[in-house]
This record gives structure tokens, sequence and C-alpha cells, in this order.
């Protein structure tokens, strides 16, 4: 990934640190929208050990206006977009489908599906300008089973992998793959906070995505497209 431009977006949270540090520690110049919900000082450590390759400013990905000034400024600062990262994501869980609210529903297909259908509408044609590249985005392990009582969030993560498969089938051709990774638990602060009787020594750590994360947006993975790849740890 030396040199390559990566947009990383979701790339201040617990898992976009992780994501950020390791693209940057793979000698990349890194992209990243932070929303108005991101700690102000969350990339502050890496700000300062990558002063010139660390890229940050302020957009909302999940409208159209925001997905589309992510990718133009990420063009204007590093000259192209090789790859993305694609991290925005959120989970509200608790109750089976009848007993889900509207808000519920409509909060899990915007932050989970309707930022990725953006992020991939802009940034594809601009790959595909350049000669190709790579979209990864993060699914989860509900996408697939263990769906019982949150089914909001384990169907938007689904739509990913349908996303992911079909970028793979209309893009393919002209040098762009995309894929999908499905953690389950990852072991964070606030998941451990949630379940203080579970062992999270089972759990995935963000640095262990992170890595697969990397490996799919280089060239190394070249034959893998259209893949959604468990990342489930030992949980």
């Amino acid at each position: 990934m030396t040199n390559k431009v990566v947009l990383v977006t979701g790339g201040a949270g617990n898992l976009g640190r992780a994501v950020t540090r390791a693209f940057l520690e793979a000698d990349s110049r890194v992209a990243v929208p932070l929303h108005k919900t991101d700690k102000p000082d969350a990339l502050d450590q890496l700000q300062s050990e990558f002063p010139d390759r660390l890229h940050t400013f302020a957009l909302d990905l999940t409208t159209e206006r925001g997905a589309e000034q992510a990718v133009r400024q990420t063009v204007e600062w590093g000259g192209r977009v090789d790859a993305v990262a694609h991290l925005i994501g959120s989970y509200i869980g608790g109750a089976r489908i009848g007993d889900t609210a509207l808000a519920a529903w409509d909060r899990m297909m915007e932050l989970n599906l309707k930022s990725a259908f953006l992020t991939a509408r802009f940034a594809v044609p601009r790959m595909v300008q350049d000669g190709g590249g790579s979209i990864v985005f993060v699914s989860s392990r509900a996408a697939v089973r263990e769906r019982a009582g949150h089914a909001a969030y384990a169907i938007s993560k689904a739509g990913l992998l349908t996303l992911v498969e079909a970028l793979a089938e209309e893009y393919g051709d002209e040098g762009v793959r995309a894929n999908a990774v499905l953690p389950g638990t990852v072991d964070t602060e606030a998941n451990r906070r949630a379940m203080p009787d579970a062992d999270p020594t089972l759990w995935t750590t963000p640095d262990e995505i992170a890595s697969v994360i990397v490996f799919l947006s280089s060239a190394d993975s070249g034959a893998i497209n259209g893949a959604g790849i468990p990342v489930y740890g030992r949980s």
C-alpha cells in the first residue's frame, strides 16, 4: 500500500482508529471524514505521528452531498483515490421484528447501508477513471446468522453483502474490486462494558480486523472480488 491514497470513512471510531493506523503504517496516505459525533481529539496522536500522510475534514456521509465531497476532497488532497475502507455504522438491537420501531429500522438502513451506497456511488467512477481500485465494507456475522433480536441491524449488514456482489459484477472488468469483512464481537471498551460477564479473549481485536482490511485493499488480494470474509476470531 506504499503511497496509495485511501479514504477511511468512520476512521475516527473504535475500529476506525485501528484501520487508519494500519494504512498509515503500510505507508499509505489516508483521508478521514470526521462526523460531529466523533471525539475531537480522536486522531490527534496519529496526526502527530503522520502529519504529512493523514488528512481530515468534517462531513456527514449519510447525505449525497457529504459522500460526494468526501471523495472530491480526498482526490483534491491526494490526487486520486486508490482504496476506500467504509467503516461507518452503528448497532441497535434488543427487539424482535414486531417490536422494532420504524425509527430504529430507518437509522440502521441510513448508517449501515445508505452511507455505503453513497460512498460507492461517488468513489467507484473515480476509481474507474484512474484505472481501478478497491472498496472494503464492514458487514457483520449477523448478516449471515444469529439475527434474532436485532433484525434491522442484521438486514442492513446483509444488504452490504449484496452491494459488494453487485459492485464486483458491474465494475470488476474495469479494475474495481469490492469485498466485505464480517466481524463477530469486536473487543472494544464499549462491548466490554455492555457484556461484563463475557470472555473478551474470544473476541476479535480492532487490529486483527484492520489487518484484513488492509490486505483486501492491497494488490496481494487482487484475485479476491465480491467476497464476504468472516473475521470471527474465536467467538
